[in-house]
């Protein structure tokens, strides 16, 4: 590493399992690699585990999910003893309540990235951006603070069937059964709940004719939902035709037995290191074959989209690809191919330090910083004002 090492607090919003925290995670581990010191400042979670294992240090934070004074409070002590360099947070609620704290004490630069698909009015202006697709760039490129593009990562090496040594437990009932899995959060959040259950019903139909398993590994609030659909669709069919796996700190077994993977975001991601066929989910019906005549819209708005013909499209995609071994084959190794040379952690983690390294160089400008404080502060109290009403009409 030719920069000087820095002094990094990386706040995920949560340790849930979730795209945005193993980005994080992940992209810490290989600062960490390059020379500096990374504390990860976040609640605890099930990805407490996974940030010991890369021999991260974990600094237990307040509840970070929504602004919080108390974790202001606790970010600004931190960031004083350890004589932090700069605080790197990901999605809005850390980045905000990172905002005040820097305007506070001034000691730290400050970085923010949002991946998710929508992207606050009320983020400080004045700070440096990171979003996923290019479609949220174009989106924020009006900002007066810099923004940069960072399509989500994957660690192709452990994320690959050569990095496990042996593939057990196996989620088949027989050798000859086609394995179909989903690995995400079990929520109505991006309507995934939704696509859990049309994907249900779609194996139900198919497990008439042939052999056929549908496990899911995650959760969340809509659980309770996905487990009765499961339970309804396996006394249907007579047997075991759709697995819950609960949460699954590391689901690259499952990834690996995979014949036919359907996700969106870094999950999909993750079946295309692991060389799998990918249905792309989304919200409203949408499920897409992602192949070289889709990827151009994926690299766009990323792995996910509104809208589409719901559980018939996916039927016939999973029709399509269950009959085809060879397209199977073909998919797959073009998937693999593509993640390894596009979406390289590697070359993520030497952009995303030359970003600190540009933000540390980079003195905060006190009117700038002033400005930006009073307009996300009124644009925040816009969005409270706007969620109370909303609560209201629905009550």
């Amino acid at each position: 590493m030719s920069a000087r090492p820095l002094r990094l607090i990386i706040c995920p919003h949560e340790l849930e399992m979730g795209g945005s925290q193993l980005n994080a995670i992940e992209l810490a581990a290989r600062a960490q690699d390059r020379g500096h010191q990374v504390i990860i400042f976040a609640p605890p979670g099930p990805l407490s585990t996974q940030v010991a294992n890369l021999g991260l240090q974990h600094v237990l934070s307040p509840p970070a999910n929504m602004l919080s004074r108390k974790w202001v409070r606790a970010l600004n002590q931190l960031s004083l003893s350890w004589k932090a360099d700069l605080v790197h947070t990901y999605e809005w609620a850390p980045s905000l309540a990172a905002f005040y704290g820097r305007f506070v004490r001034r000691d730290f630069h400050l970085v923010m990235t949002i991946l998710s698909m929508d992207i606050p009015d009320f983020l400080p202006r004045s700070v440096p951006l990171i979003v996923g697709t290019e479609q949220l760039r174009s989106q924020v490129a009006h900002r007066p603070g810099p923004v940069y593009l960072m399509e989500p990562p994957i660690d192709t090496d452990a994320n690959s069937i050569l990095a496990l040594a042996t593939q057990t437990p196996t989620f088949r009932s027989s050798e000859d059964q086609l394995l179909v899995s989903m690995v995400c959060r079990v929520t109505d959040e991006l309507d995934k709940a939704s696509g859990i259950i049309q994907a249900m019903s779609v194996v139900q139909k198919l497990a008439t004719t042939r052999s056929v398993r549908l496990v899911i590994a995650g959760d969340g609030e809509a659980m309770d939902r996905v487990r009765d659909a499961a339970n309804e669709a396996n006394q249907t069919a007579g047997a075991e035709i759709v697995v819950l796996l609960g949460n699954m700190p590391d689901p690259r077994q499952l990834y690996a037995q995979s014949d036919i993977c359907l996700g969106m975001g870094s999950s999909a991601l993750k079946a295309l290191s692991f060389g799998k066929p990918l249905i792309v989910q989304g919200a409203q019906g949408y499920w897409k074959l992602l192949d070289d005549r889709s990827l151009p819209e994926f690299l766009v708005q990323g792995f996910y989209g509104v809208g589409g013909s719901g559980e018939l499209g996916l039927e016939q995609l999973v029709e399509l690809l269950s009959g085809d071994p060879t397209l199977r084959t073909r998919l797959g190794a073009w998937g693999r191919e593509l993640a390894v040379q596009r979406f390289s952690l590697t070359r993520a983690a030497e952009d995303l330090e030359e970003i600190y390294q540009r933000a540390g160089q980079t003195p905060p400008n006190l009117l700038d910083e002033t400005r930006s404080l009073a307009e996300s502060t009124f644009d925040y109290l816009k969005f409270l004002a706007s969620r109370k009403l909303i609560s209201r009409g629905t009550t």
